[in-house]
């Protein structure tokens, strides 16, 4: 007797799987309050059956097993694969699809029985291994990178003769298993006495969450983890030039990554390419702005300025900038910035509030009257037609009082 036996993966949730012990929990529920009652009683009220499919009918199946074995196989496959979903979809995403999941391998069962096995129209199936077949086909879209652990045994029945463990990733496992159904599923049409396993209720699951996962980019979601894995591991192990290749992958897929360009910046600057790294540490802030992330962009700018002290951003990214930069209290940043911009883009509406922010931040923050007289004065002289010209005047007139007020004797 040989057999597989999966146990768990290398990869672990960032939250509790409360959908996910629910379902287990509502299916051992189920399970013990139907343990009395006669087995054939049950498939015929709370089974599926083809010949006359129910929403109602389809729904119970759901939650409704054979017998322990059947019981424990499925739940197992549901702790295995269902947290890692959870928490990819969210909880309620994660509910809902369950059930669509369910309802959809139900149907090609449903359809597969009327098309091809009349004969088997009566018969009545139960069991939550369609659904869960979706949380597969989920999981080998989105995590097919991770490693599965699986036991196996080789022995005659309790004599074992070899036995083992091995490690497998989740598409090539998912994929073999997803072949051993497709094959059970010809022969359930070509040799309807051949069993009585749903085979293609669990190819249509599982179809179903392949279908869902691509129509939500969450293939995308794991290339790009994947991906940036490998180029932060490249970066410690000092092997720059593979990290630049791997992030430039991950910039390719998606030039949107905010993240993705900050860190293929920062393998730039380690490879002492000036040109590559400012580039896309300005993409990366502008990115990081454009959606609202100060702390981000803020924490990108200070990796541009430690490689490169002179780089500059583009003038509404550099606005926007100091505008965090005062928001979060880091009033010397700001304001050396508001001052550049002053400087190197006079006449814009930019340079314009830049110069007002700076005589503001002199004055109130730094307490420096003098140079926020300087800053007032200059605004009034370039911009003497601004809305914010009797604001800035009254702000003069504030500095020049205090500069007097400061001054000796």
């Amino acid at each position: 007797m040989f057999f597989l036996l999966p146990y768990g993966s290398d990869r672990r949730t960032s939250r509790f799987p409360a959908i996910t012990c629910a379902l287990i929990a509502a299916n051992v529920v189920v399970f013990l309050w139907l343990l009395p009652v006669d087995y054939r009683s049950v498939m015929r009220t709370f089974g599926l059956t083809p010949y006359h499919p129910t929403m109602g009918c389809i729904l119970t199946s759901m939650f409704v097993h054979a017998d322990v074995l059947h019981l424990a196989w499925n739940l197992l496959f549901l702790w295995l694969f269902g947290p890692n979903v959870e928490d990819a979809l969210g909880r309620l995403e994660y509910a809902i699809f369950y059930f669509g999941s369910g309802f959809a391998a139900a149907l090609l069962h449903v359809v597969v029985v009327h098309t091809f096995i009349p004969a088997a129209a009566d018969v009545p199936v139960v069991g939550a291994s369609g659904a869960i077949a979706g949380i597969l086909g989920i999981f080998a879209v989105r995590f097919y990178r991770t490693r599965l652990k699986i036991f196996w045994y080789f022995g005659i029945f309790v004599y074992p003769l070899r036995w083992g463990t091995f490690t497998i990733p989740a598409m090539v496992g998912l994929g073999i298993w997803f072949v051993q159904q497709l094959a059970g599923g010809v022969l359930s049409i070509v040799n309807p006495e051949s069993g009585g396993v749903a085979y293609w209720s669990h190819i249509g699951g599982m179809v179903f969450g392949m279908a869902l996962a691509y129509a939500l980019h969450m293939g995308l979601a794991g290339s790009k983890e994947y991906l940036l894995a490998d180029a932060m591991s490249d970066l410690e192990r000092g092997t720059t030039r593979d990290a630049v290749a791997n992030f430039r992958r991950l910039v390719d897929r998606d030039p949107e990554d905010a993240d993705a360009h900050g860190e293929l910046a920062r393998a730039y600057a380690m490879q002492l390419d000036s040109e590559g790294a400012v580039s896309h540490y300005q993409q990366s802030i502008a990115l990081h702005l454009g959606r609202g992330q100060r702390d981000e962009a803020v924490a990108r700018f200070a990796e541009l300025k430690h490689y490169y002290r002179n780089a500059r951003l583009d003038l509404r990214s550099e606005y926007q900038l100091a505008r965090c930069l005062m928001e979060a209290n880091c009033h010397a940043p700001a304001l050396q910035i508001m001052e550049d911009i002053a400087s190197t883009y006079p006449g814009t509406p930019e340079a314009e509030m830049a110069l007002m922010k700076a005589g503001d931040l002199h004055l109130d923050t730094f307490g420096n009257a003098r140079n926020a007289l300087r800053c007032y004065e200059r605004f009034l002289r370039e911009y003497p037609h601004s809305a914010y010209g009797t604001m800035v005047a009254k702000s003069l007139e504030e500095a020049r009082t205090r500069l007097h007020q400061d001054a000796p004797g």
